[in-house]
C-alpha cells in the first residue's frame, strides 16, 4: 500500500560530496572569541568578498521584504521541520541554536542530527520572549510564524536587528504553491550562508531527476494520466481534501498524474465517490497517521468501489513534503510516478 521512493538519500549524498566548510571564514554560534586578531586568512577574505548579501523574502503578510546580511549568521532559530531539515542537510546543523515545530517522522538522512537539535516545542511555536532569550541573528520559519499570536510581525524583528526568513511555499497571497518556490529557497540559502558551490550542486541533481520524470510521462495526454485525489484525514464520514493551489497538486502533476483536488476543507464521501481517484495521495502527519486514514478508507462500505481503494493503490507523503517542501519532495515526485506508471 504504502510507496516509498528508491532513490533516498542522493540529495544529501550530493551535498556531503561538496562538503565546504558553512560561512567560508564564519565563526560558529559554538566558537570562542579570540583573545588576539588574527592574520587575514583566505577563507575570511573570501567572506568579505561575498558580504554583504541581500536576499529578497516576504513578510507576514505576503510583501515583498529585502533582507541584507553584512556576515554568516551565527546563531539561527529555525522554527519548523522542512526548512530545519534542510538546514541540516546543507552542513550548518552547527549554526542553528533552536528549532521547534515537527509535524512529520524526520527525514532519515538527517533524522539524527535533526533530533540532536535544541527543541523549543514539538508541534507549536515557541514564545517571542524565549525566542529573544536566545539572542538569534537570523529566524527562519514559515509565514504563520510571525502572526499576532506567535512571533509577531517580521520588522519588529529587523528592527532589532534580526533577519528573518520565510520559505516561499507558506507565504499567503503567492498564488499557487510549486517546486519551484522550493527551489529558491535553497538558492537563497547558499546566498545567505555563502555556499552557493553547494546549494548550485543540489539544485542541479535536483533538475536532472525532475527532467527524468518529465521526460518519462511526457508523451502521454492529459486525458490518459492517472487521476490522483489527496486525503489528508478523515473525521466521522467525511475526509479532508487540500485544494489545487497546494503544493499536492503540483507534486501530482510533476509526477505526471491528474490532480483532482480542489477545494480546501471537509468534504463528504459522496464526492470522493464521485470522482473515483486511480491513486489517492494520503498525508501523513505524526498527530493524524496515515496508517489510520488509509485503514478508515479500506473499512468503509461506500467506497468499496473507488478505483483507487478497490486496488489499494495509495501513497503516502509526510506533511513537511507537501505542505512547505522538503528535502523528502524530489523522491516523492519520483515515488508517485513509480507508483503512477509502474
Amino acid at each position: 500500500m504504502k510507496t516509498t521512493s528508491r532513490l533516498l538519500g542522493l540529495c544529501l549524498s550530493l551535498s556531503m560530496l561538496f562538503a565546504l566548510p558553512a560561512c567560508s571564514g564564519g565563526q560558529s554560534a559554538s566558537s570562542a572569541p579570540a583573545e588576539t586578531t588574527p592574520a587575514p586568512t583566505e577563507s575570511s577574505a573570501a567572506e568579505e568578498r561575498h558580504y554583504p548579501v541581500t536576499v529578497t523574502t516576504y513578510n507576514q503578510n505576503g510583501e515583498e521584504a529585502e533582507q541584507t546580511f553584512t556576515k554568516c549568521p551565527e546563531r539561527v532559530v529555525s522554527i519548523s521541520q522542512a526548512n530545519t531539515e534542510m538546514l541540516v542537510s546543507l552542513g550548518l546543523s552547527d549554526l542553528i541554536v533552536a528549532t521547534a515545530h515537527r509535524t512529520s517522522t524526520p527525514w532519515p538522512e538527517t533524522a539524527a542530527e535533526y533530533e540532536s537539535l535544541n527543541f523549543l516545542a514539538m508541534d507549536d511555536y515557541p514564545s517571542k520572549e524565549v525566542v529573544l532569550s536566545l539572542e538569534p541573528d537570523l529566524i527562519v520559519g514559515w509565514g504563520s510564524l510571525f502572526a499576532d499570536d506567535a512571533l509577531g510581525a517580521t520588522s519588529d524583528w529587523n528592527d532589532r536587528g534580526i533577519n528573518t526568513y520565510l520559505m516561499k511555499n507558506t507565504v499567503s497571497g503567492l498564488g499557487k504553491r510549486n517546486f519551484e518556490f522550493l527551489i529558491q529557497d535553497i538558492e537563497n540559502f547558499g546566498k545567505i550562508f555563502d555556499i552557493e558551490e553547494k546549494t548550485d550542486a543540489l539544485v542541479a541533481d535536483i533538475r536532472s531527476r525532475l527532467a527524468a520524470v518529465e521526460a518519462r510521462t511526457a508523451d502521454i495526454p492529459e486525458d490518459e494520466r492517472p487521476t490522483v485525489l489527496t486525503v489528508q484525514m478523515l473525521k466521522d464520514n467525511e475526509w479532508f481534501a487540500r485544494a489545487a493551489t497546494d503544493l499536492t497538486a503540483n507534486i501530482i502533476e510533476l509526477a505526471g498524474g491528474k490532480c483532482l483536488d480542489e477545494e480546501y476543507g471537509y468534504a463528504s464521501m459522496e464526492v470522493l465517490i464521485d470522482k473515483n481517484p486511480d491513486a489517492i495521495l494520503v498525508i501523513d502527519r505524526e498527530t493524524k497517521p496515515a496508517a489510520d486514514t488509509i485503514q478508515g478508507l479500506l473499512d468503509n462500505p461506500a467506497l468499496q468501489e473507488v478505483t483507487a481503494i478497490k486496488n489499494q493503490n495509495f501513497y503516502t507523503i509526510t506533511h513537511v513534503s507537501f505542505y512547505c517542501g522538503s528535502m523528502q519532495t524530489i523522491e516523492d515526485i519520483e515515488g508517485l510516478s513509480e507508483m503512477l506508471h509502474k
